[in-house]
């Protein structure tokens, strides 16, 4: 009816100022692996190395599809054009029908959240080997779950793998490597707080694999 009341819930609404506040404060940052296999994370591209704390957050794993410009084209700049995500444990959404325009075919995507020091960050990627890496970190924490269901948070060291791709136009193509170097009860504490901006900070070389 157009002119029905619509009820009012005081408690969901409070929780609901609660959520806003929450999304308003809070900040997270994008880390990322260079086409040189070296890790770094937010807008100045702070380098990591393999002794940097990265605790995984095990019910941050989502999937789905990204859509990049083409670059290929004549005056066509890098730019995410779509996403669509969804948790791990929902299933995988259907292929978006349609490419948005100057844009690239939809790539099926992995995801994942960690948290680096006070740092909240977030690592997708399209790449077959990205996406195995993911997945392969995925089946790590779920192993743990049957042998010890109270510690599942997974510390990783960031490294990366290489091979030579056939076309030698390529060059050498660097994948990233989760590797476990230990395994905890919980997230920091700070994981429930806002996350903080880094200060400045020297960049230090990553270690690469051969």
């Amino acid at each position: 009816m157009a002119n029905e009341v619509v009820a009012f819930d005081e408690n969901k609404f409070a929780v609901g100022i609660a959520n806003m506040a929450k999304g308003a404060t809070s900040r997270v940052g994008f880390l990322k692996m260079g086409k040189d296999g070296v890790w770094a994370y937010g807008s100045d591209e702070i380098e990591l190395s393999e002794e940097d704390t990265v605790m995984v957050d095990p019910m941050g794993f989502v999937q789905g599809w990204q859509c990049w410009a083409d670059t290929d084209l004549p005056g066509v700049s890098s730019e995410l054009l779509g996403e669509v995500l969804v948790p791990m444990f929902d299933e995988l959404p259907p292929r978006p029908p349609n490419v948005p325009e100057n844009g690239r075919p939809w790539s099926e995507l992995r995801g994942i959240s960690v948290l680096l020091a006070d740092q909240k960050l977030t690592y997708s990627t399209t790449s077959v080997g990205g996406c195995k890496a993911v997945a392969a970190l995925a089946e790590a924490i779920g192993a743990q779950y049957k042998k010890a269901p109270t510690k599942i948070i997974a510390q990783v060291s960031l490294t990366c793998d290489s091979y030579k791709h056939k076309n030698k136009t390529y060059g050498k193509i660097f994948v990233p490597v989760f590797d476990v170097v230990g395994w905890h009860a919980k997230l920091p504490e700070t994981a429930a707080e806002p996350a903080k901006i880094a200060p400045p900070a020297k960049k230090a070389a990553a270690k690469k694999r051969a």
